[in-house]
């Protein structure tokens, strides 16, 4: 029988999210933060390398960690079914920076390929939404590409709101996007 939850970083997952980094065909897994890897030259193949990660994951939970300059504390959370990596979702603290409050959101979901379109995308983003509100969040901000037509009907049924959809003639320029920005809000009870 399938178990599917969401759960924080693992070591033990180590083999299952690489065969998932193989599945995005060299882009960085959405909502899996692996760019805090690059920062810090981890080669995430390395299972020394890889439980740095999982740890720094960790710590960008805890109120008292201090994350590099120009990022913000975050929590993640791991979808995971039957102890197989199928994606991640990250909930930002606030919006810290200009990319964050212009174009990243507080929230931000991936699923790998072999595991779309069976709504773990919105478990995940429901996930992290009850995270947000644990944490007494009014409101957080969610953006997606505008051709991502699967991700903005997510974020519409968890409650979203389009806002705005911001032009890549503005957005590209400023922090690389490659197509419009459409930026929902989605009020917190």
């Amino acid at each position: 029988m399938s178990q599917i939850e969401l759960r924080e970083p693992t070591v033990d997952l180590h083999q299952s999210f690489m065969q998932s980094t193989a599945e995005w065909n060299g882009v960085d897994q959405d909502g899996a933060s692996m760019f805090f890897a690059d920062k810090y030259g981890w080669d995430l193949a390395d299972p020394a390398h890889f439980a740095l990660w999982v740890q720094l994951l960790k710590d960008l939970a805890t109120p008292d960690f201090t994350p590099l300059p120009g990022f913000v504390l975050q929590s993640t959370l791991w979808v995971v079914e039957n102890e197989q990596y199928l994606g991640a979702v990250s909930l930002r603290h606030e919006l810290g920076n200009d990319y964050l409050k212009e174009v990243g959101g507080h929230i931000g979901y991936g699923i790998r390929p072999s595991a779309r379109r069976r709504g773990l995308a919105k478990l995940a983003l429901a996930g992290s939404l009850e995270q947000a509100r644990a944490l007494g969040m009014p409101k957080v901000m969610i953006t997606c590409n505008d051709s991502n037509i699967g991700s903005a009907k997510t974020i519409e049924s968890c409650g979203g709101v389009l806002e705005s959809i911001k032009p890549r003639s503005v957005v590209g320029p400023l922090f690389g996007c490659p197509d419009d920005v459409r930026r929902y809000w989605i009020t917190l009870d």
